[in-house]
């Protein structure tokens, strides 16, 4: 098994660092000061928006009481968070926002995904990728184009999630992205990797009127270890959102009524080859 990715890392260390705090009473303005940075940046490296340096990390865990095999442990796996993964060479055309998700979700056991309007990333056919990239940026470079239709082909391929499980708008069946040819292609990719069980695609059919998250898509990954809770990943035009803790539970029931409103698995891929012979 491949040691988990800089971006879990990351974020173990920042929990540890957070439950290490809180088990002593300290507050985040106290380890802030002891490290001479503001408050600001304390909370971020305990959200694990950054990187936390090595001569910080000693400094605090040194402030937490931590010594011995406990320290020198969380030192690598500092050390270790710094490496790069795969998907950094493509700096160049992901947002870093963006990088902080794939590298969750090359380490997510199972992988809940809702969306209105679009095929899912990991499923999306390399032509039906281009087209959705090109309508999302319009004037980007065909270079651009490509290289972030290279990452999502290689996601693809390099995470080892076992469970996808799909919940799609008919929407995102009946959108034809890319022209008859190109989404009779994706509908027919999404029938045939649904023969797999790690994936499970239902349909919320237009006829069962409203349902729980019309307001828009979203992500729940959830990870083998107990450490590492689940995260729920809300993307926008300009950014995304990682909601943590509790928060989560409302993302998992939602997720669990979308499951019920929609077409049970065989229904919904014979909607879908429907929907690609009328292409």
């Amino acid at each position: 098994m491949p040691p988990p990715s800089p971006t879990l890392r990351r974020r173990r260390i920042a929990a540890e660092l957070r439950r290490l705090r809180e088990e002593r009473g300290l507050t985040l303005d106290h380890a802030a000061r002891e490290l001479g940075v503001a408050r600001s940046t304390m909370s971020r490296i305990e959200n694990a928006q950054v990187s936390v340096r090595l001569s910080d990390l000693r400094t605090l865990l040194e402030l937490y009481g931590v010594h011995s095999d406990e320290a020198a442990s969380l030192v690598q796996a500092a050390r270790d968070a710094r490496l790069r993964g795969w998907w950094h060479a493509y700096s160049d055309v992901l947002p870093s926002w963006h990088e902080v998700y794939v590298g969750l979700e090359q380490e997510a056991s199972e992988i809940c995904v809702f969306e209105v309007a679009l095929v899912p990333n990991l499923l999306q056919t390399a032509d039906y990728a281009r087209a959705v990239l090109r309508a999302e940026l319009p004037g980007a470079p065909a270079t651009e184009i490509e290289r972030r239709t290279e990452v999502r082909m290689k996601r693809q391929h390099e995470e080892g999630r076992s469970a996808l499980r799909v919940v799609l708008d008919e929407a995102a069946v009946r959108r034809v992205v890319g022209g008859p040819a190109v989404m009779r292609a994706q509908l027919e990719r999404l029938v045939a990797g649904a023969e797999a069980p790690e994936l499970t695609v239902q349909v919320v059919p237009f006829g069962a009127g409203a349902h729980p998250s019309m307001i828009g898509s979203f992500s729940i990954l959830a990870f083998p270890e107990p450490v590492d809770p689940p995260v729920v990943y809300v993307e926008s035009l300009t950014g995304s959102l990682h909601v943590e803790g509790d928060d989560t539970e409302v993302y998992a029931r939602t997720f669990r009524a979308l499951q019920a409103a929609a077409l049970p698995a065989a229904e919904s891929l014979e909607l879908i080859r429907e929907a690609a012979k009328a292409m």
